[in-house]
């Protein structure tokens, strides 16, 4: 009570619930039933500081205002234990036994204060002697509307059990209404149901009523035979051909596969020696950036475009870091063998989604994003940048999972420009390096 002044609600109740073992006396006490309301209770605290100032007179009377209500997932845990619910709260729930306790009651009569249908006008009449014939026409649909949803929930009970269902109807001193749930299935059931004794059958209760039910059981005595459809219609004319054969392979896998992030090991980064001290992982996103955006702009302002970038506040880089990336990427922009890939008709991070043509029908989806893509006349020409790693020597040494993310680039692109050379390679921006890979060195690295 000291500290409810001055501390959260959540805070507060977290403490009782936890460190003074309030949740632990709660569980012994009611069940583990309890674990979902608490949970729920704690759940409200934080959304209530969200939204407001954080008192706990303030809370309390929010959660007293509000219309809050726990709904348990009976679904998830199969207990040993009997569930009493309503008809609305059984929706979408199954058991193997279903009692329908009280099938006789009807819902109660419409108020005397009553709204048209139509017009939303309220109607009251305090006698039924009083009431005019509009008023008694409205009332009439209304309990019409009332009788309607009381037999579509009925529906709802009956679909509930899995193995047996039990209707039972506790009589009262007024007379069994035709209306009823008990007295509905008890029609439905008249014609098709056995009559059986309570009287010397198990099924009493422990006060000892008795009295005659129905019975409607459908035991299954044979064995299942599966049935192969007919090869021929009653008219004479052929199924066709898919329906005595099995579904084609779906392709494989069945979800997209990035080759951006394809299966494998890739081979280790730049040793920490190398890097000098400095941020490897913060430098290869930084020059990627800058590969990406410095080409859309003139050669003469790529320079101070980098500058201007690199020297920003939230990228924390000494100025001589500054220097070397900007030189490193400047390098890479200017060197004669890489003017294709950065000149007109280049792109930056092309989007690739297709399918790869497998054996036998089937095949493999690739959803990928391309460094680089330069669509020419005759070729096409993919690059991929590596800028963590060290470059191999040759293009025999490259790792394999490199290989293949380009061998799926070029399968997926082949089937966009058939008529043109697909050309790949790598661009190592430790150096700077380019490094084109052979066809033939790709071909045995399809999916």
């Amino acid at each position: 009570m000291a500290r409810a002044d001055f501390v959260p609600p959540y805070e507060l109740y977290a403490e009782i619930l936890g460190a003074q073992g309030g949740r632990r006396m709660l569980l012994e006490r009611l069940g583990i039933e309890a674990e979902d309301p608490v949970e729920e209770f704690l759940a409200l605290a934080l959304a209530y500081e969200r939204e407001h100032v954080p008192s706990l007179q303030g809370f309390l009377r929010w959660l007293v205002a509000g219309d809050t209500e726990v709904k348990r997932d009976f679904g998830a845990r199969q207990r040993d234990e009997v569930r009493i619910l309503t008809v609305h709260g059984a929706k979408g729930l199954e058991a193997p036994v279903v009692f329908l306790p009280d099938t006789v009651q009807l819902p109660n009569q419409p108020d005397t204060l009553l709204w048209t249908e139509r017009e939303g006008l309220p109607m009251w009449c305090p006698r039924r002697d009083l009431a005019v014939p509009f008023y008694a026409a409205e009332k009439r649909a209304l309990r019409a509307r009332q009788l309607q949803e009381y037999r579509r929930l009925l529906y709802v009970a009956l679909s509930r059990a899995r193995d047996r269902l039990y209707i039972c109807g506790w009589q009262t001193r007024d007379s069994l209404k035709e209306d009823s749930w008990y007295a509905l299935c008890r029609t439905g059931l008249a014609q098709i149901a056995t009559p059986v004794s309570f009287d010397t059958a198990p099924l009493i209760g422990a006060d000892g009523w008795c009295g005659v039910g129905l019975r409607l059981a459908g035991e299954q005595t044979a064995a299942p035979v599966w049935e192969r459809p007919a090869a021929t219609l009653r008219a004479g004319r052929s199924l066709p051909n898919w329906v005595q054969e099995p579904p084609p392979a779906e392709p494989e896998p069945p979800r997209p596969l990035a080759p951006s992030r394809p299966s494998g090991a890739e081979p280790p980064p730049l040793s920490p020696l190398a890097a000098r001290g400095r941020d490897r992982f913060k430098r290869g996103l930084l020059v990627h950036r800058l590969l990406q955006s410095l080409p859309e702009l003139p050669i003469e302002e790529r320079e101070v475009a980098a500058r201007r970038f690199l020297a920003l506040p939230t990228h924390r880089l000494p100025v001589d870091e500054q220097a070397d990336i900007r030189r490193d990427t400047l390098a890479v922009l200017d060197h004669p063998e890489f003017a294709a890939l950065f000149g007109p008709g280049s792109q930056a991070e092309v989007p690739l989604v297709g399918l790869i043509p497998g054996p036998a029908g089937t095949g493999h989806a690739v959803s990928a994003q391309i460094d680089r893509l330069v669509v020419a006349e005759d070729r096409v020409l993919i690059v991929d940048y590596k800028t963590l790693r060290p470059p191999p020597a040759t293009e025999d040494e490259v790792a394999p999972i490199y290989l293949r993310q380009l061998a799926a680039y070029r399968a997926a692109l082949a089937q966009i420009y058939p008529d043109r050379e697909i050309r790949c390679a790598l661009l190592w921006t430790e150096g700077p390096r380019l490094m084109p890979i052979s066809p033939e060195i790709l071909a045995g690295y399809l999916p």
